[in-house]
């Protein structure tokens, strides 16, 4: 649990520099700049929802064994990008 947590408070510390960057580029009108950071933006989107979505199952399984094994499978059959 300890882990994950700390990946999703790392993701959103993460997502905090992006939108620094992107408020730099909006007030320097730097067009392209903005284009480019949209795109991290987007992705930090998904993988805070992806890191939550974890923190959040985990905390429903508890102590749970069986629910560990459960999703230990569902994250190892993911598809890699």
């Amino acid at each position: 649990m300890n882990v994950f947590e700390d990946a999703f408070r790392h993701e959103q510390k993460v997502t905090g520099l992006i939108y620094d960057l992107a408020n730099i580029a909006a007030a320097e009108k730097d067009y392209a700049a903005t284009s480019m950071l949209q795109w991290f933006i987007d992705e930090q989107v998904e993988e805070e929802a992806s890191t939550d979505a974890i923190v959040q199952k985990l905390k429903m399984i508890g102590s749970n064994t069986g629910g560990l094994y459960m999703l230990d499978r569902e994250l190892s059959s993911r598809k890699k990008d």
